[in-house]
């Protein structure tokens, strides 16, 4: 993707922190700031906070929900933001070019490593509260007050529509010792190299003394993906420490024989089943990132390795990958 500073510098913008910045006018770039509330100063230097005062916010380009327009996402850091002394926005485009807000508020936010109603499942956390966020149709809200709909592992809107929901793992072919609940959960956990520390489970990818925002290991599904009887688990963690702009990190594991879980692989970005499958009828697994061009991997007998590179179905290429 391309990345330009010269609508931000045409605003004397020059200090704003940007990623993925795409090309835009100087009269474009201060609809964005404003719809993300950060309204340009005065005198057109800086853009400002709720406080008024100078901000730098750091803007993240991503399409959230594979419309083909790409959100923008805020953050902002600083002691006009209580309690955690960051802000975070996320503003959506139309169709005719402009811009509004559809999320704000104190604390961090990131991709949960889902999708609902079509868009990305966002978790905000603040004052060590954590909120799961869906989109309503208009903005995002508290998933218990969004219109239920299923959300499934995937990495686009398209994908989201065409992969059948997750289906409860089939109790009966269980084996002994080994039913649903905080017992089965933890052999999960632990067979993806999970360890319970501060009452939740993490992969080593937390270091609170950095700052960094960070979402636990949580079981996103449990299925039976390949038709043997017995189930797989996905499971997924969210952060910036290990993930940086992607954001989260999965993990399948499936259950073995004799009741035990054996990590089948791990993978940084989103994971989508697809219909396409490798090896004892385990399904391809398309890991969503950041673009338009997602790395495909398939189980061998032995391990899920790369195939291919894929967009929608369709191949595509990818800068630097072999």
């Amino acid at each position: 993707m391309k990345t330009t500073m010269a609508c931000l510098m045409a605003l004397g913008l020059a200090g704003a922190s940007t990623a993925q910045t795409p090309q835009m006018t100087a009269a474009q770039a201060r609809l964005l700031y404003a719809a993300g509330g950060f309204p340009i100063s005065a005198d057109g230097k800086n853009p400002t906070n709720r406080c008024g005062k100078p901000a730098n916010p750091r803007i993240t380009f991503i399409d959230m929900n594979s419309d083909g327009r790409k959100e923008a996402l805020f953050i902002d850091a600083g002691p006009c933001y209580q309690p955690d002394g960051r802000w975070y926005a996320v503003a959506t485009q139309g169709p005719n070019g402009s811009w509004r807000r559809i999320l704000e508020g104190p604390g961090t936010t990131a991709a949960a490593g889902t999708m609902a109603n079509g868009w990305f499942v966002l978790t905000a956390t603040s004052g060590g509260k954590a909120t799961r966020l869906h989109y309503n149709g208009t903005a995002y809200v508290e998933a218990k007050a969004a219109p239920a709909a299923p959300a499934a592992s995937v990495s686009s809107a398209a994908s989201a529509a065409r992969t059948p929901a997750a289906k409860p793992a089939d109790a009966s072919a269980t084996p002994a010792g080994t039913s649903a609940g905080p017992a089965r959960d933890a052999a999960i956990f632990r067979a993806a190299g999970f360890v319970q520390k501060r009452g939740q489970w993490e992969s080593g990818c937390n270091d609170p003394s950095t700052g960094s925002y960070y979402e636990p290991g949580r079981i996103e599904e449990q299925r039976d993906l390949n038709g043997d009887g017995r189930p797989e688990a996905l499971i997924t963690e969210g952060g910036t420490y290990c993930y940086g702009m992607t954001g989260a990190g999965f993990w399948l594991v499936s259950q073995q024989a004799n009741g035990s879980w054996k990590l089948l692989t791990q993978q940084v970005g989103i994971a989508e089943f697809l219909k396409t499958k490798g090896a004892e009828g385990f399904p391809d697994i398309s890991i969503g990132a950041p673009g338009f061009c997602f790395q495909v991997i398939r189980w061998n007998g032995r391990t899920y390795a790369n195939h291919r590179l894929e967009y929608e179905g369709k191949p595509c290429r990818k800068s630097g990958y072999p």
